[in-house]
């Protein structure tokens, strides 16, 4: 189950964040282009992955501003900003001081942290990371400009689309495996719309911190694989010499995204860098692909999930079947529609964190899985003949 949503206001802007894991040290996650911080928590892959991270650590996660469930504002802001954002977070998780871990872009802005807040940073992991996104004689395996202009097409053109998206460069290990592309996609989708995930990938390209490397103080781990089709793995050298105080660890294969081929290497590289503890055995990261889908528990799957804003096409995928078998296997079970079983179990559940947590109405409603805020309180007066506010009310007289 995953970790319970909160939001940082960062002058205005609500910054969605999660915490978990009662590690002695902070670990702040600071994702790549796009992120939806609940829709991780739904791959296994990637939720395994999170959940070694919080066993060693106090783990805490965001989506940037115009992401996930993060504000969906205009994505572009100035690298202050950014850096307003994550010190909104880390003062709303009550974290002084903090280990930054930075996948591909998110390595960039951890970086920049690092240089600008040292007092608030312990150390920084990068993976996959980059000192720039535009080709130059001193700086060679950037993309060239006309690279850049047919991404930004693709995306206009085919966001979501896994096969045209070219998910085949950032996780060529699951090139053959179809479902996780279509899941891969759906969790794009979640993340950011198209002219959202447009407005990131040129503001990517015009970033550039080849400038400020030499004055990070703190101790780095750079991490990098060697056959990175997505970025080369020079970029990750380039980083480790020109950061004084870095350590440049080149793993095998050819996956940009550290959740997917040998993710036990990269765990056992950033245990070691945190605690100084190396494991010595494979915790259960590798999940073997080519799954029967159709022995996935409908029941059991929907009651751990419910609470996720996905579409019903989009739990239909998830429980391995066709929207129409779906369905139908799944009325066989409840003995009513999706739907309405969605609705009913999410105002149960808004109904129990309105009378055990401290959270607000806000927060309730889109913890519970609902999207829009007046859907929510229509109907859960529906349900329950009063308004949220009125049931807590109500319920602490009696």
């Amino acid at each position: 189950m995953k970790p319970a949503t909160r939001y940082a206001k960062s002058k205005g802007i609500s910054i969605a964040f999660q915490v978990v894991g009662k590690g002695e040290t902070d670990l702040v996650f600071v994702p790549g282009w796009v992120s939806n911080i609940d829709m991780m928590w739904l791959d296994s892959k990637l939720g395994r992955f999170l959940e070694r991270l919080s066993d060693f650590s106090r783990l805490i996660l965001f989506d940037k501003r115009g992401t996930g469930l993060s504000d969906r504002v205009s994505p572009l802001c100035t690298l202050d900003e950014r850096m307003d954002d994550i010190l909104s977070v880390m003062n709303a998780a009550g974290s002084k001081k903090a280990i930054f871990f930075g996948h591909s872009e998110g390595g960039a802005i951890a970086s920049l942290f690092a240089n600008k807040y040292p007092e608030r940073t312990v150390s920084l992991i990068t993976f996959g990371a980059f000192a720039k996104r535009k080709y130059s004689v001193d700086y060679p395996w950037a993309p060239e400009p006309e690279e850049r202009e047919l991404f930004y097409r693709t995306i206009r053109e085919e966001w979501g689309n896994g096969r045209k998206m070219g998910l085949e460069t950032i996780m060529p290990s699951l090139v053959h495996d179809t479902d996780y592309y279509h899941w891969f996609a759906s969790y794009l989708r979640s993340a950011a719309s198209p002219g959202d995930a447009l407005a990131l990938a040129k503001m990517n390209t015009d970033s550039d911190i080849t400038q400020i490397l030499t004055s990070i103080r703190v101790p780095t781990l750079i991490l990098h694989r060697t056959n990175d089709l997505d970025v080369n793995v020079e970029e990750g050298k380039y980083l480790a010499k020109h950061i004084s105080n870095s350590k440049f660890v080149e793993l095998k294969g050819d996956d940009h995204c550290f959740w997917v081929g040998n993710s036990f290497s990269v765990i056992q590289e950033i245990e070691e860098f945190v605690t100084g503890r190396r494991s010595s055995r494979d915790e259960g990261l590798y999940i073997k692909t080519g799954t029967s889908y159709t022995t996935i528990d409908i029941e059991k799957m929907m009651i751990d999930n419910f609470q996720y804003n996905l579409r019903i096409e989009e739990f239909a995928m998830l429980c391995g079947r066709s929207l129409s078998v779906f369905k139908r296997e799944f009325n066989k079970k409840f003995n009513t529609t999706p739907y309405k079983w969605l609705k009913s179990k999410r105002l149960d559940y808004a109904q129990t964190l309105l009378l055990e947590s401290n959270m607000n109405v806000n927060q309730i409603c889109y913890e519970s899985g609902f999207k829009n805020y007046s859907h929510f309180i229509k109907v859960f007066r529906e349900k329950f003949n009063s308004s949220p506010k009125q049931y807590k009310s109500n319920y602490r007289s009696t």
